[in-house]
């Protein structure tokens, strides 16, 4: 997969963002939101993508941050919504909000969404209230601004290592209230193991 690129904005349209890498320009869809927030013309950008892949298409999304493309993943995991209906969907509501109303449960916000209506806002709450639910519950007081991965990246990795679930629990409450959540993930995890240990 294709996580992220780095280049100059060659071009940039409200759902468009053309991306040239050393001579090889990348055509990169993106939401409204996102394209509010570039920089002009000529300057360096690094967005996060996902690689869509048909078999007979091939299309990459942009995202300026990580929760949005987060959100995207687990909206097109959705049945019935694709990753175009899933971008213009980010188009026209905030990641904070649009957590909100899943987690509220409130499927008349939702259904005031273009591109939803209560059928699918109702499928999109039953499909993901968990796991945003869970996000939400495990980054809640924390700065996500500089961060780039989530509790469930840190979860995986140091549960592969053997730790149960309430040692990376108590680690990342500490490390919350030092304030020690910058830097990547593998500082991070460096640090959650030096507590645990």
């Amino acid at each position: 997969m294709i996580d992220s690129i780095t280049g100059i904005i060659q071009r940039k349209e409200p759902t468009n963002l053309f991306i040239d890498m050393n001579g090889m320009v990348f055509n990169i869809s993106i939401c409204l939101r996102d394209y509010e927030e570039l920089p002009d013309l000529n300057q360096e950008i690094t967005i996060l993508t996902y690689l869509n892949v048909r078999e007979d298409l091939m299309e990459l999304y942009g995202f300026l941050e990580y929760e949005r493309r987060r959100l995207f993943t687990q909206l097109i995991g959705v049945s019935g919504i694709g990753p175009r209906t899933a971008i213009n969907l980010l188009s026209n509501i905030s990641v904070a909000n649009f957590k909100e109303n899943i987690i509220a449960e409130d499927v008349k916000s939702l259904s005031l969404i273009p591109g939803i209506g209560p059928k699918t806002a109702k499928r999109i709450i039953l499909d993901i209230r968990e796991k945003v639910t869970k996000d939400r519950a495990t980054t809640d007081g924390l700065d996500t601004s500089n961060i780039n991965f989530t509790y469930d990246d840190i979860y995986t990795a140091l549960s592969s290592l053997g730790y149960r679930k309430n040692q990376i629990d108590k680690a990342i409450k500490q490390l919350t209230k030092e304030n020690s959540f910058e830097g990547n993930i593998e500082h991070v995890i460096k640090r959650i193991l030096n507590i645990i240990r």
